[in-house]
């Protein structure tokens, strides 16, 4: 039986409520495929219909507690949106 590592699925799950927070603002955002680092600092998010960035920073200080993901925050990662053409 394969394992299942709880953190990747914690952190998974940490993003896919972060979209549905940016959907709000963006609404045109589609769902969650897959995520991956970009680089040290930025997580490439591949939705349905394009990719979102956003800055790891923001998401480990939500998912300590450190802080709320602030509204600017959301309207700054939903404008990093770059929708794919089918």
């Amino acid at each position: 039986m394969p394992s299942t590592n709880i953190h990747l699925d914690a952190f998974k799950n940490d993003l896919i409520y972060l979209i549905k927070k940016v959907k709000d603002i963006q609404p045109n955002l589609g769902a969650y495929i897959e995520h991956f680092h970009y680089n040290e600092n930025v997580i490439i998010i591949k939705l349905t219909n394009g990719f979102l960035k956003v800055n790891e920073l923001i998401l480990q200080n939500h998912q300590i507690g450190i802080e709320d993901i602030t509204e600017k925050e959301l309207v700054q990662i939903g404008a990093t949106f770059e929708k794919t053409l089918l």
